[in-house]
């Protein structure tokens, strides 16, 4: 997977490298560009670009405009809150990771953290990894070590990347926490996102 360009990785060419440049140029606050300034940001051609601008126009992700002319955008269209959410994978691999973790594992872990360059955002591709760091509940119940392999595996299938797990004494340095148990809390209800 994809985090660091995911919309020119799923959408390849130069409708993705367009999409991608207007969307990364809104969430910087921006609703106008030249068309010199977009075929800057997105390695497009100028008549490319056009083609491109003309499809997103269809859309309603454009105001309308004239061939050359400066490109606007319509800042609350719908679509460009949904791309939004692909330019920042990093809550919905958080909630995956603790879903799959409270699903799959029992008793969950009382830690677990999340590394590597899919956690950190900067994944281009398939052999980038995402590091899980678990603490072992005390005692270790039979086959729960065997159910963190298999949770690192269905993840892997989940993300596309290679998915590798450590367990650890405690919480690792450096580990995004994505569970952590609650003290004071019944074990029922001691699992909290963190």
């Amino acid at each position: 997977m994809n985090v660091a360009e995911p919309v020119s990785a799923l959408f390849p060419g130069a409708s993705g490298r367009i999409v991608s440049a207007l969307a990364r140029h809104r969430r910087a606050g921006g609703d106008r560009l030249t068309l010199t300034e977009l075929t800057r940001a997105s390695s497009v051609v100028a008549s490319q670009t056009e083609a491109v601008l003309f499809r997103l126009g269809l859309l309603g992700l454009l105001a309308p405009r004239a061939r050359g002319e400066d490109v606007h955008l319509v800042p609350g269209h719908l679509v460009w809150d949904a791309l939004d959410g692909l330019f920042d994978l990093g809550p919905a691999l958080r909630a995956r990771v603790r879903a799959r973790a409270l699903a799959e594992l029992d008793p969950p872990p009382p830690h677990l953290g999340i590394s590597g360059a899919v956690a950190d955002g900067t994944a281009t591709g398939p052999s980038d990894t995402l590091h899980l760091t678990v603490t072992a509940p005390a005692p270790l119940p039979e086959g729960w070590v065997r159910g963190v392999e298999r949770l690192a595996e269905r993840l892997a299938a989940d993300l596309g990347n290679i998915v590798t797990h450590a367990l650890v004494d405690g919480p690792a340095p450096g580990a995004v926490p994505v569970l952590r148990e609650e003290p004071g809390t019944p074990p029922d209800r001691s699992w909290s996102p963190a």
